[in-house]
């Protein structure tokens, strides 16, 4: 016979349990405020746009804010007072560097991003015969440096124009804004967007691309909201929750959140268009590097120009870049660098921790461009007179 129990069963709720609950949860969301704020201070990054050193944790911590919160931190109206990266890759003025004049020597223009001007300054460096001329920007695309090859009036002045394309950015050559893409530098500039109808090439220019475009592009409400539609309409890479500024910038946990966000965003993009097992030939990225590869080419030569491509192989894409480019290149006839034919893309040993090749390949790279260089300008040669 049972007894009758004189004790509650477990499974029945208590009264004012679900208070406690409630009253525990707000607790823990409190302190993870607290601590969110107490994180973001402690670790503020600088309001000065001229301090490039904020230290590691500060910088890690920002990451994720917003494109436009980082750009807004980083301008202002007078470029001196700005920060040096918003500076960097405008069209307009088109900056070019130079190295000393050679006598006898032979200019060569270099178009990209810093590895090619690397590639530039060794040239300058190991050869006694060519000089180098370089226009660059900061993780430029080539859709940005066939835009700079297109807009450089000085072009003429060299006997050869060097066109940079990489694989680690090859997915990139769609978007007019590096601010889309590029999640670690807010970089301001901007690109001409490219696009394929029926086969051939057309360009679309940028809503501003002069620093003094841009700032005023900014500060007017009314300008920033077309432009960014213009972005969103025309880049593939726009994502407003990565662009654009909210209050949520604040947060350093959010942050953190966009941060993850965009990491795993640009791995899908690259994997979609070449990794070191292959390319889709079908992407818009890979049949727009053959078309301005090809297009690039024959500016180049109605200008007087011998034409080469720059092929950067990214360490841990091998050599899939130079295959996804080969029939072009063999079709039109181009001379060409492919770095995989020189520097191992799955030795780390052949590259710095920022992905730039090192200072001893860098040379190597240019004794073997300057060897491209004298074969092909001894064959563009005219042949001398009566023969």
């Amino acid at each position: 016979m049972n007894l009758p129990s004189s004790s509650t069963s477990s499974s029945e709720p208590r009264p004012g349990g679900w208070r406690r609950g409630l009253a525990l949860a707000g607790w823990v969301v409190l302190w993870l405020v607290v601590i969110d704020v107490a994180v973001g201070r402690l670790f503020a990054y600088p309001a000065d746009p001229k301090n490039t050193n904020p230290g590691a944790v500060a910088l890690y911590f920002d990451y994720g804010r917003s494109m436009e919160g980082r750009l807004r931190r980083a301008t202002r109206a007078d470029p001196a007072a700005s920060a040096p990266i918003t500076q960097a890759g405008w069209y307009d003025p088109l900056v070019a560097s130079e190295g000393a004049a050679k006598p006898g020597g032979v200019r060569v223009t270099f178009y990209g991003m810093s590895h090619a001007m690397r590639l530039a300054d060794a040239l300058q460096e190991v050869s006694p015969r060519y000089q180098a001329r370089s226009i660059g920007a900061p993780g430029a695309t080539t859709n940005w440096s066939f835009g700079a090859f297109r807009r450089d009036r000085e072009r003429g002045q060299s006997q050869a124009a060097v066109l940079a394309i990489m694989s680690s950015t090859l997915p990139m050559i769609v978007s007019p804004a590096p601010m889309a893409w590029n999640t670690s530098f807010a970089l301001p500039y901007t690109a001409d967007r490219y696009s394929l109808n029926a086969g051939r090439l057309q360009v679309a220019a940028p809503p501003y691309d002069s620093f003094a475009g841009y700032v005023r592009t900014l500060e007017d409400p009314a300008a920033w909201e077309r432009a960014n539609a213009w972005f969103a309409a025309n880049d593939p890479f726009y994502d407003r929750f990565l662009v654009r500024q909210t209050w949520l910038d604040e947060s350093v946990a959010f942050r953190l959140i966009r941060r993850a966000w965009a990491q795993r965003r640009d791995v899908g993009w690259r994997g979609r268009v070449l990794d070191a097992q292959g390319y889709d030939p079908d992407s818009e990225a890979v049949r727009l590097a053959n078309a301005i590869v090809a297009e690039f080419a024959r500016q180049a030569r109605a200008d007087g120009l011998v034409p080469v491509i720059y092929v950067v192989d990214s360490f841990g894409f091998g050599d899939q870049l130079h295959r996804a480019l080969a029939g072009t290149l063999r079709r039109e006839r181009i001379a060409y660098l492919a770095t995989s034919r020189f520097v191992n893309p799955a030795d780390p040993a052949g590259y710095l921790p920022d992905s730039h090749f090192t200072d001893a390949n860098d040379r190597r790279l240019a004794a073997e461009l300057a060897a491209v260089l004298d074969r092909e300008l001894a064959a563009a040669a005219p042949p001398p007179a009566g023969e």
